[in-house]
């Protein structure tokens, strides 16, 4: 591997806050970037490419400038001339929190190098092993992987986190850095792409409508582990409960305790007829739902999720995400993962309702966390001496405050409501569906993982179908699902499924996409109007 290092650091502005009458109340790191040389074998070729790890500082509407934005870009460079190639597709990639690094996805997907650690298996302390990453997209887009103001190594002003901290501020924040980094490496003319995952699904659907007000046409949306709606993450809604069900019983067939000899793309598609039909419809009944067909629906649930059906019954049919990983192994004195439900360990308090730990972040975080650092600052030049940051220091205890989470979002104007667009928490289906309808060419995949118990896929299924598009615009939308959980590229196998259904994506058109969708389709629904 061939390496060349160069260094260029510019400034923007002074770095000082001159929100208030001129004064000088805090200096925001100047703009540089430091570029190495690289090379990965791919299919028995050698590509080069150029890794940056830089900052980008962007304003806020108040506060200028309000952030130091980190990335680290990877950059295919030719092999004839030497240099990379603008008329490239680049694509914008973060993970979501709200108020997380883009240490996962950096380390784990599409980038040239990923970690390499057991799978739904315990991991050891280091020293932790990077490779080649033959599952890279590099050969079909350049990648820019981005943290989120206030986290990684991106900083933000005091001043500026009542202003990008929320949800409406965020997507301001991440299109402000697109534009700044589209004019600072002279990529406006290039294919445009973003890849969010979990609250990333939130923040990327937002800002497809988001960019294109600012001037920006994406070609093409990637959410991975979604969540689009949180409407539905309390447990008084009867969707929280039929969401999370197929995904149930996902995890209960993996352990043996469900679906024995039945394929599971049947059992599945059991386990959604079940979920968006019986179950429904005996949630909506609430308290007049008879005793005799309560009893046969807790038996059936309790068939297709391996629980105990008294239990079930006893939970008056609502068994919330936590009472299931806690249940389902308790005879083993084991708990599942919430990100991954493939993973078993072990519970300090086995009696109790709640967990002690999350068993599957607490394996793979310091992993992440610790070659991640390695990567940045010992291969990739970084030479910045702030601790990486896993999470913005938003104060979740003090809803509030200045340096709280806002959640409010304004949705797109147009929609069918009697009051205003801004509602208390993110429901961005209305802007998926606004940025659809206002370029009928742009193209979305929905990924998601078959065990993750963290963003069930039958809640984007539903999400999804509630988007309101016309029905010449519903092919933009493709589902793909992988054998594993929330990070669902932590699986090699789902990794190489991930990035193959990547490639055909970027090929293909908008008008191509549903010979790209997964999702079976929908059961004939008989309605008796009598």
């Amino acid at each position: 591997m061939s390496e060349e290092n160069t260094t260029a650091a510019t400034a923007a502005t002074d770095g000082k806050d001159q929100s208030k009458g001129g004064a000088a109340e805090q200096t925001l790191p100047e703009d540089k970037a430091t570029t190495t040389r690289h090379a990965i074998a791919l299919n028995g070729a050698e590509l080069a490419y150029e890794a940056t790890v830089g900052t980008l500082r962007i304003d806020g509407a108040k506060t200028k400038p309000a952030a130091s934005v980190f990335y680290a870009a990877f950059d295919l460079v030719d092999a004839q001339s030497g240099k990379a190639d603008p008329a490239r597709p680049v694509t914008f990639i973060f993970n979501g929190g709200p108020g997380s690094s883009t240490t996962f996805l950096l380390m784990g997907s599409i980038a040239p190098k990923r970690i390499d650690v057991p799978d739904a298996a315990p991991v050891p302390a280091a020293p932790y092993r990077l490779v080649d990453n033959q599952h890279t997209l590099l050969p079909d887009s350049d990648l820019v992987f981005v943290d989120a103001p206030g986290a990684g190594f991106s900083q933000i002003a005091d001043k500026a986190k009542g202003e990008l901290w929320g949800v409406d501020g965020d997507v301001k924040a991440f299109s402000a850095f697109i534009r700044a980094y589209l004019s600072r490496r002279h990529r406006w003319n290039s294919p445009k792409y973003v890849l969010g995952e979990s609250y990333g699904t939130t923040r990327g659907a937002a800002l497809a409508h988001r960019l294109q007000q600012d001037g920006v046409a994406l070609n093409g949306v990637i959410l991975i582990s979604n969540i689009l709606n949180y409407e539905h993450v309390f447990a008084t809604s009867d969707q929280f409960y039929v969401g999370y069900f197929p995904t149930y019983a996902s995890v209960a067939q993996y352990h043996g305790r469900a679906g024995q000899g039945i394929d599971q793309a049947e059992f599945l598609d059991r386990a959604r007829a079940f979920a968006n039909g019986p179950l429904r419809l005996a949630l909506s009944a609430g308290a007049s739902l008879d005793a005799a067909t309560r009893r046969r629906v807790a038996e059936r649930y309790a068939e297709l999720t391996g629980l105990d059906a008294d239990y079930v019954a006893d939970s008056d049919l609502r068994v919330i995400d936590m009472r299931f990983r806690k249940s389902l192994l308790r005879s083993e004195g084991r708990i599942v993962g919430r990100y991954d439900g493939r993973v078993a360990g072990y519970d300090l308090d086995r009696t109790g309702e709640a967990e002690t730990f999350v068993v599957d972040d607490a394996w793979l975080d310091p992993a992440y966390s610790s070659l991640c650092n390695a990567y940045l600052r010992d291969e990739l030049g970084w030479d910045g001496k702030e601790e990486r940051k896993g999470f913005a220091d938003i104060e979740w205890s003090n809803p509030t405050g200045e340096k709280s989470w806002t959640w409010w979002h304004t949705q797109p104007a147009g929609l069918p409501v009697e009051e205003d667009h801004t509602v208390p928490f993110p429901n961005v289906i209305p802007d998926l569906a606004a940025a659809i309808a206002h370029q009928p060419t742009l193209k979305v995949l929905i990924g998601n993982g078959l065990y993750d118990l963290c963003t069930p896929f039958g809640q984007a299924e539903y999400d999804i179908d509630h988007l309101g598009l016309p029905a010449p615009l519903r092919g933009n939308v493709a589902f793909t699902y992988y054998p594993a959980g929330h990070m669902l590229y932590s699986s090699e196998p789902s990794l190489a499924k991930f990035a193959d259904d990547l490639r055909r994506f970027y090929a293909a058109d908008a008008a191509d996409l549903p010979a790209m969708n997964e999702r079976p389709a929908a059961r004939p629904l008989t309605l008796s109007l009598d």
